[in-house]
């Protein structure tokens, strides 16, 4: 056999399969999902597109970091919504490493990646055919923006909003804010934590280089829009000054971009006036644009290449990605991932992204998806989000696992706390391999409104609420006092009914179904286990169930329930793989993470 014209037939096999997943389309009216920039380290993107696929001109927003990036994604799709409607062609996107793009969060040099990713934006919709670009930058993203304007050709407005005017401030802020309300990583590791971020050790010098206060004007209109309490700070009213910058004071945004828990509030007024200000600066005419879409992208990682598709799954069109490798087979083993509370679906600190990329280039292939109400699954309404644990959300479980195309027996799903949940009731319900609940909390089947503090928050004021308010602290009271107290069979009775939590409700319910689950506790979590009597249910389980049925739980020594702690997420990630790897019967090379977390088991 003559290996040069093989080895020449299979490149030429592969620039062709390559040219064939990059091939784009063109997107009509409204929000279309589209990979861009690089053909190897493509950035995800959702650009809106104004009807008629006419527009007055093109709007790009640069998002924050970390956990602010996820907390105001819908936000941001709000005020593109509403520039859209106003005829505005609209790009949201996520930096290099960051959401779904290409690239690692820790890679060196990583500060420059997202100074080029707001470029690549930007020359994107140019692309489309529009000249009249503006920028609006949410606190980091704005200083990213700034520093690049100079690049980005001339600029029609900018828009400087909850502004980060120093990287050096910002760092040291974001990682004395990680200490107090996260963790202290172990310092063997030298990366640089933030709140929803792990970067490289060099981020400081990179980021001390950046300063908004310190740019020369630009020739554009500038809006500033800050917080009362920052709006007198002395680098925003250089900023000002410089930017001869038109200002407004922001309202309640703590409750958007620090929520003390997973519910954001949208800060629409403000959202509004923003939108207002930017479309006042094009002109009323409208041009002909094209915007190319591209629905898949393929991915250089460590361990091969990797494909990602986008794609809507079910009858409502859920959101997907889909990611495969080289050696993944139709109807093989898939895992699906289930996404926290009302956040997109990335996972903790982006960890079902990376996960999908690992897993792909083992021939697994898996699915992460935004159930109704989330990332971009359906427009922003008028509600902030949906109901946390709905019968819609039991839909679009089911719908999830339905599209990994495969026989539930070659299927495993992960979820942490409500997404937990929900990978629970899709496990049981669809009969799949594996369940990997993290950080569960609630393990009742049954659904009863005065149990679950967030159902009731989410109810108008009224005596429905106070009522269902007053019958949840009742009801917490009472199982505080009647926990040591109880039998375990009326505590089970009770679970049973919804009205407490009771491990062996969901635990028993995968087993009937031959679904086997790995439970995985950081320290808080594993109180709640124990004060629900988990290890009770556990005792149960191991007398009822062969042993290779009995779900393994483990306790973790250290960690945070949300997995922003960087070593106990690093750790979760290489179990993850191990349990997933045994579940298919597959070697998968496990990274070893640079701190290793101890776990018991119960």
């Amino acid at each position: 056999m003559n290996t040069s014209n093989a080895a020449t037939t299979d490149a030429g096999e592969h620039e062709d399969e390559l040219e064939q997943l990059l091939t784009t389309e063109t997107g009509a009216p409204g929000r279309q999902s589209t990979w861009f920039g690089s053909a190897t380290s493509p950035l995800l993107g959702a650009v809106h597109i104004p009807d008629g696929s006419a527009a007055r001109g093109a709007v790009v927003l640069a998002p924050p970091l970390g956990k602010e990036q996820v907390d105001s994604y819908r936000g941001l799709a709000l005020l593109a919504q509403n520039l859209c409607a106003a005829g505005l062609l609209v790009l949201r996107f996520d930096y290099a490493g960051t959401g779904d793009s290409a690239g690692a969060q820790d890679d060196d040099g990583i500060v420059e990646q997202w100074r080029r990713s707001v470029v690549s934006a930007v020359e994107f919709v140019r692309h489309c055919g529009v000249q009249n670009v503006a920028v609006v930058g949410l606190r980091a993203g704005s200083l990213l923006a700034a520093s690049v304007a100079a690049e980005c050709g001339p600029l029609t407005a900018m828009v400087f909003w909850d502004p980060v005017v120093s990287g050096r401030s910002y760092l040291r802020e974001q990682r004395a804010l990680y200490s107090l309300s996260v963790t202290h990583d172990d310092e063997s590791d030298p990366r640089v934590s933030i709140i929803g971020a792990v970067l490289h050790a060099d981020v400081a010098t990179e980021f001390a280089t950046l300063d908004s206060s310190k740019l020369q004007q630009l020739n554009c209109p500038v809006l500033v829009a800050t917080r009362a309490e920052r709006g007198d700070a002395k680098p925003v009213r250089r900023l000002v000054d410089t930017q001869q910058a038109d200002e407004r004071t922001l309202t309640d945004h703590h409750k958007f971009l620090e929520p003390p828990g997973w519910d954001v509030v949208i800060p629409r007024a403000d959202i509004s006036a923003i939108a207002e200000w930017v479309e006042t600066k094009f002109a009323p005419a409208a041009s002909p644009i094209t915007v190319p879409i591209r629905k898949q992208a393929v991915l250089a990682t460590p361990g091969g290449e990797v494909v990602e598709s986008i794609e809507q799954i079910g009858a409502t069109g859920l959101f997907a990605i889909r990611t495969t490798g080289e050696t993944t087979v139709h109807n093989g083993p898939a895992v699906v991932m289930f996404g926290t509370a009302y956040e997109h679906r990335v996972g903790p600190v982006r960890l079902w992204v990376e996960l999908a990329r690992t897993l792909a280039t083992a021939g697994i292939s898996s699915l992460r998806f935004d159930r109704r109400g989330t990332g971009e699954s359906g427009d922003v309404g008028t509600d902030d989000a949906p109901k946390l644990y709905s019968e819609l959300g039991d839909e679009d479980a089911l719908c999830a696992v339905h599209a990994a195309s495969t026989a539930g027996s070659n299927v495993v799903v992960a979820g942490l706390c409500s997404g937990a949940w929900y990978a629970s009731y899709a496990a049981h319900g669809a009969k799949l391999n594996t369940a990997i609940l993290i950080n569960m909390r609630e393990w009742t089947t049954r659904r009863v409104d005065f149990t679950k503090k967030s159902t009731i928050e989410q109810k108008p004021p009224g005596l429905t609420a106070t009522a269902l308010d007053r019958a949840h602290d009742a009801a917490v009271r009472f199982k505080n006092w009647s926990q040591p107290r109880m039998p375990y069979g009326l505590w089970l009775a009770l679970g049973r009914r919804g009205w407490i939590q009771v491990p062996e409700i969901s635990l028993s319910a995968l087993a009937r179904h031959g679904v086997r689950a790995s439970v995985v506790l950081a320290p808080d979590d594993t109180r709640w286990f124990f004060d629900n009597r988990g290890p009770e249910s556990m005792h149960r389980l191991r007398r009822r169930l062969r042993s290779a049925d009995v779900p393994e739980v483990r306790a973790y020594a250290s960690g945070d329930h949300t997995l922003y702690g960087r070593d106990i997420r690093d750790t979760v990630r290489t179990d993850m793989l191990e349990t997933i790897g045994n579940a298919f019967g597959m070697a998968i090379e496990l990274p070893a993470p640079p701190v290793k977390v101890s776990w018991t088991p119960l």
